[in-house]
């Protein structure tokens, strides 16, 4: 019977990839156009967690701007469901995109880490949101003005293109934050 542990120096896994999604997450806000040009390698599970974390981080500031259990509770809970399901849809979509209008296949996993990234201005900006409700809108636009570049620069799309698709993203996103806001304003 053989016990076999590795005892190479420095070889914590689970460590090793927290600190490493910190510092890159960390250098992308300092250079944000930059990074997104380059998208890191990362497993299934370090993506979800990292967008759960970032989402989660972002619903408590936005509960406590004003300050509110209830908005505090949603971020904790709401906020990360909400994040996964739309960038899974975010990325099924441009999945498709690619192989039907582009006519090929691209890494699901590389278009959700685009998803990841673009999205952080979005979930920065988020915050502010029930102070100034347009916050939001300015958060997206960074949001896809930073997909266009990913999606030109690691997918190898006409720049063209990419605007025309995250310009039709980006519509359909105000009509419902508009759409959202009537409602509101009418309860």
């Amino acid at each position: 019977m053989t016990d076999y542990r590795d005892v190479t120096p420095g070889n914590e896994p689970k460590m090793q990839t927290a600190k490493e999604v910190f510092n890159y997450v960390i250098d992308y806000l300092r250079h944000p156009v930059q990074k997104i040009k380059n998208l890191p390698d990362w497993k299934w599970s370090t993506l979800l967690i990292t967008i759960i974390v970032i989402s989660m981080i972002s619903g408590v500031i936005s509960g406590l701007i004003p300050p509110n259990v209830y908005r505090i509770g949603s971020g904790l809970i709401f906020a990360p469901f909400i994040a996964v399901v739309m960038a899974w849809l975010g990325g099924v979509f441009i999945y498709y995109y690619f192989q039907v209008f582009e006519k090929r296949t691209c890494s699901l996993r590389k278009i959700f880490t685009l998803i990841l990234f673009s999205n952080i201005p979005f979930f920065i900006f988020q915050a502010g949101s029930e102070l100034i409700p347009p916050i939001t809108l300015v958060g997206f636009a960074f949001t896809a003005l930073l997909m266009a570049v990913g999606l030109t620069e690691n997918f190898s799309m006409e720049k063209r293109r990419s605007l025309r698709l995250v310009t039709i993203l980006f519509a359909c996103v105000f009509f419902l934050w508009l759409y959202n806001r009537i409602e509101v304003a009418r309860m």
